[in-house]
């Protein structure tokens, strides 16, 4: 079984991510060891809506998933041959359990690429992390050249 944790950073944070990734990994590490999120997390991230989420999972997932169960304290998705995932919302972040094929992860990010462009993705116990939509380094590099001059 595989887990992630899902966060969505700020727009006007996102250029000063870039490149520290690597940092941003470490301090969202620490915040899934936590029962609440931690200030940094407050600070760096936008909270969830619920809504954004709900069209993701139900709108572009329903497509895909034989079964998708909703409630109150998330989503559980069914595939005959992928496998599962459960998915609890938390105010920063999602909490994602993958049992089965690693193609349940990357349903899982492509449609949440789709609603949203800032969402960072972090795996438990594995060291692994990145952005769900890859960002585009020559926009944000002509944007600081811009500044600078």
């Amino acid at each position: 079984m595989r887990s992630y944790g899902i966060y969505k950073v700020k727009k006007k944070y996102e250029p000063f991510v870039i490149g520290r990734e690597r940092l941003l990994y470490d301090l969202l590490k620490e915040n899934s060891k936590q029962i609440g999120d931690l200030q940094e997390v407050h600070y760096l991230c936008d909270p969830l809506e619920r809504r954004t989420i709900d069209e993701a999972i139900v709108s572009k997932l329903g497509k895909v998933f034989t079964s998708i169960e909703r409630g109150n304290e998330g989503y559980k998705l069914m595939h005959p041959v992928k496998g599962s995932i459960c998915i609890s919302l938390s105010e920063y972040s999602l909490d994602v359990y993958c049992d089965g094929s690693r193609m349940l992860d990357l349903d899982l990010f492509v449609a949440l690429s789709e609603v949203g462009n800032r969402f960072f993705a972090v795996m438990d116990g594995h060291g692994e992390w990145g952005w769900l939509k890859p960002i585009k380094y020559t926009n944000y590099r002509s944007q600081s050249l811009a500044v600078i001059q």
